[in-house]
């Protein structure tokens, strides 16, 4: 099992409520679903109509296991994903998995526990959920029990589920000629249920704004699994990535841009490149992903102070960018 820092991600405080007993929307219970590209947590009312609680839990597991399709929703559970059993004793829900949670990504698997702990404690008798996979209880990167679950579990934001929030990030970018690397700051505007790091990925994605600038990263290069631990950020790109080698900077600038934009916003120590799940690749013609590397500072460039009026980022001027690769 690959061990992975889970990265919580934040959801709406729902009302408490019965099966049969419940508060609040006549439009029934928020089942959790996430966006077509899998990196947002949404929801949708849906009448639950059981005999009982477990029936419910059951009844509300069938719904996320549903892809709405042409609706922009898909499912959060995984095809071979399964609930082996389901117990409810004194408040606390215990849902045992089988082994294939462990081959969710670090998105999939937080998004789906923020889905169903949100769901399920929705009914008056859950009060906590704790998760099992096969005969152990989940672990985190340390090998410790995750431990019980509750709605605030997720809430890191008060105002909710389909809330925004600002940050401020340090983008590096490549200069004109493609040799050194140049920070750019930008305020971002972003939902409270999408990860940081999807969010830094997909403003180093989108390119800089300041003219004098060039993208080290193109559309096609696609974030499949990002992760932190003992201070290493993994971060597991699509096959396109290599491609930017050919197109764009100098490897090493395309390289230190995503490493140093990676480590000043996440607090990291050095990153750990893969193209679909492997290390052992050349980037460019001779760059080894082996890795992992270090923050480079060496191959920033310090720009003038002084920019021409027309180079200049206000980030008022910023907008709401897009969620999500």
């Amino acid at each position: 099992m690959k061990k992975k820092t889970i990265f919580t991600v934040a959801a709406a405080m729902l009302l408490l409520s019965g099966c049969a007993e419940k508060k609040g929307d006549s439009a029934g219970y928020q089942v959790y679903y996430t966006n077509e590209d899998g990196d947002t947590l949404l929801s949708a009312g849906y009448q639950i109509m059981g005999d009982d609680t477990l029936a419910c839990i059951q009844e509300m597991w069938k719904k996320m296991q549903d892809t709405m399709q042409g609706n922009g929703q898909s499912s959060l559970v995984p095809e071979k994903l399964e609930i082996q059993e389901l117990d409810l004793t004194g408040g606390q829900l215990t849902v045992t998995f089988n082994s294939e949670y462990y081959n969710m990504s670090t998105i999939q698997e937080v998004l789906l526990r923020a889905g169903l702990v949100e769901g399920v404690t929705q009914f008056q008798d859950v009060k906590t959920v704790v998760f099992h996979v096969g005969d152990d209880v989940l672990r985190d990167h340390k090998g410790e029990p995750v431990g019980a679950m509750t709605r605030g579990t997720f809430i890191h934001n008060p105002v909710g589920i389909n809330s925004y929030q600002y940050a401020s990030l340090t983008l590096y970018f490549s200069n004109l000629t493609g040799d050194h690397i140049v920070k750019e700051m930008r305020n971002v505007h972003y939902s409270t249920n999408t990860v940081i790091e999807k969010v830094i990925l997909e403003q180093l994605t989108a390119g800089p704004m300041n003219t004098r600038l060039s993208s080290v990263l193109n559309d096609n290069v696609k974030v499949l699994d990002i992760w932190v631990e003992d201070k290493t950020c993994t971060l597991n790109l699509n096959q396109a990535f290599l491609d930017t080698a050919k197109d764009m900077a100098r490897p090493e600038v395309i390289l230190y841009a995503v490493v140093d934009t990676l480590c000043d916003n996440l607090s990291v120590d050095k990153v750990q490149f893969q193209v679909e799940g492997s290390s052992d690749v050349v980037f460019g013609d001779s760059l080894s992903l082996a890795g992992p590397f270090h923050r480079n500072s060496e191959i920033i460039e310090v720009q003038d102070s002084t920019m021409e009026e027309s180079d200049s980022v206000d980030s008022t001027d910023l907008g709401e960018p897009q969620i999500g690769l």
